[in-house]
């Protein structure tokens, strides 16, 4: 019925002005409404100031989440995920994606009409799917996430999937409420980027039918450095790959009502869709 947008943000004030003029067009020219959460995770510049005045200036619905200090992307995405199922209902969409005005907003209309089609869980916006380009984006970079993905398509494949790094991504409701009833307090334990690696790897044991939709990444869109940090995210990248080599597959606690439980997907409400 409504689609939600999960925005983590670490100092990205500079990025907040462009993403959500994004946003504003996006609900002009396909006629719907999105609620913005953005969570602040311990910025020290004016981040959630910025974010409450350009969502007032432009219209935008804003739910802003403050963290004290900063806690990781893994934190913040777990604040955002709490929040979104307080605040959403069933048949309700989450979008989650960057805060650094890389990822474009409007192919999460794709994603939506894919997912709908398709009956699919999640849909993730793809590097590695035809049509799909990265700009700005160094070379180490783009190789550290190409080695990822081949990794873990080898060693802990999850059908469907072939961008595992990528936080661009859209869940329907109902599948997140599984998640959150399988997991509990555990979904979230990485708090740096490995995180989405993470939250897929954990995702498979439900069995999610997962799509992908090609993306054109604009790093040079990007107004701020990175935040990553490159060593400690590929050495807790290949201890999550060994993690799932060595565990065993996992039991459902949620009984044969959870097993049976059918995943609702109702349209957004969108007028004048061609």
């Amino acid at each position: 019925m409504s689609l939600f947008v999960l925005l983590p943000a670490y100092n990205e004030q500079e990025s907040i002005r462009p993403l959500f003029k994004k946003f504003q067009i996006l609900q002009q020219i396909f006629n719907i409404e999105i609620e913005l959460i953005l969570v602040d995770d311990g910025s020290s510049d004016k981040t959630a100031q910025t974010a409450i005045d350009e969502s007032q200036s432009l219209g935008i619905l804003l739910k802003l989440v403050q963290h004290p200090k900063n806690a990781g992307l893994g934190q913040a995405i777990k604040t955002g995920f709490t929040t979104f199922l307080e605040i959403s209902q069933e048949g309700d969409f989450l979008g989650a994606m960057d805060c650094d005005n890389t990822q474009p907003p409007e192919l999460l209309i794709k994603m939506y009409d894919t997912m709908i089609a398709g009956s699919y869980d999640i849909a993730i916006a793809s590097r590695y799917r035809k049509g799909s380009k990265v700009i700005g984006l160094s070379k180490f970079r783009e190789l550290m996430s190409y080695g990822a993905s081949w990794l873990f398509r080898i060693a802990a494949r999850v059908p469907g999937v072939k961008d595992y790094t990528c936080g661009y991504r859209l869940y329907n409701r109902t599948f997140l409420t599984k998640l959150d009833m399988y997991y509990g307090d555990n979904l979230f334990t990485e708090s740096g980027f490995a995180c989405m690696i993470d939250l897929l790897l954990k995702a498979k044991a439900l069995k999610p039918k997962i799509v992908e939709i090609p993306m054109v990444l604009r790093y040079d869109e990007k107004p701020t450095a990175s935040k990553m940090k490159i060593l400690k995210t590929i050495t807790r990248t290949l201890k999550l790959l060994f993690k799932n080599l060595a565990s065993t597959e996992l039991n459902s606690n949620l009984g044969q009502a959870f097993k049976e439980q059918e995943t609702l997907r109702i349209p957004l409400k969108m007028a004048n869709r061609k």
